[in-house]
């Protein structure tokens, strides 16, 4: 779609949308700005806590039979998500595309099967902003199709002053605190993804398969995977095997199935 600044509608648009800065419905007014700009089928809008679950901050309201995987997603699958992955390193404001973020066979994954082309479908953008606090706030943009470069373009015009905005939108939330660095929800949750691998193997797995194995879940191809570790593809195969022989599975469907018997929260 064409960007006008001059076009009456924008402005009234981005009228509504400050004028709410400081109410909760600063989320939907800015959704509302984004479709006439881009298509997509779905949001949610959340903060990427590195010690902890996601915090919900506002999402779509006509939610569908979908819910119970979206709360598996709260509860533990976030784990295996490219953007929350992404979110803990040291990134800088901007629009971020999932490929660009997202490891080489992720779309082989059935993570991306059973969860991703249900929930958020074909393809996803994230406005991601770090904040002081530690913790990444996103707006996800889940579509049905692609998203064409002219939207990521428009996305980053309109990024470059909407994240700003949404930082200060968000500091009038009193109800979003990090959470309780005691609790450390999120490397509970990995602890228990190793456990339940360990439960499992017929034989002590070590911490560099426990690695591989985590890989191999997101979705990184045995090169990836070597690249990562700084050893050879040779190697990395060698620790795929081993994990594999030592868990009595054949496929990386199998590890996922494995993992996600053993966690009680993923619906």
């Amino acid at each position: 779609m064409q960007l006008d600044v001059s076009d009456v509608a924008f402005h009234q648009r981005l009228g509504r949308l400050v004028e709410k800065l400081d109410d909760k419905q600063f989320w939907h007014a800015l959704i509302d700005l984004l479709r006439r700009v881009v298509h997509f089928d779905n949001w949610v809008v959340i903060i990427f806590w590195p010690n902890g679950k996601p915090q919900l901050i506002a999402e779509i309201q006509a939610r569908t039979p979908n819910d119970e995987l979206f709360k598996g997603y709260l509860n533990s699958v976030y784990l295996l998500d490219p953007f929350y992955q992404f979110s803990l390193g040291a990134i800088s404001p901007g629009v971020y595309c999932l490929d660009e973020v997202a490891p080489d066979h992720f779309r082989e994954t059935e993570y991306f099967r059973r969860y991703f082309s249900v929930n958020v479908l074909e393809d996803e953008v994230q406005l991601l902003a770090p904040l002081p606090s530690g913790g990444t706030l996103s707006v996800s943009l889940g579509s049905e199709r692609r998203f064409s470069s002219t939207e990521i373009g428009t996305l980053c015009l309109y990024g470059a002053w909407l994240l700003p905005l949404m930082c200060h939108a968000l500091s009038a939330q009193t109800d979003v605190l990090p959470p309780p660095v005691s609790s450390a929800a999120g490397s509970d949750r990995r602890l228990h993804f190793e456990q339940a691998l360990r439960k499992r193997s017929n034989a002590p797995l070590t911490n560099r398969e426990i690695e591989v194995a985590l890989m191999i879940l997101a979705g990184h191809s045995t090169k990836n995977m070597a690249r990562l570790l700084g050893v050879s593809p040779a190697t990395a195969k060698v620790h795929r095997r081993n994990l594999y022989k030592k868990l009595d599975i054949s496929s990386q469907s199998t590890l996922f199935l494995l993992i996600m018997d053993e966690e009680p929260d993923a619906g």
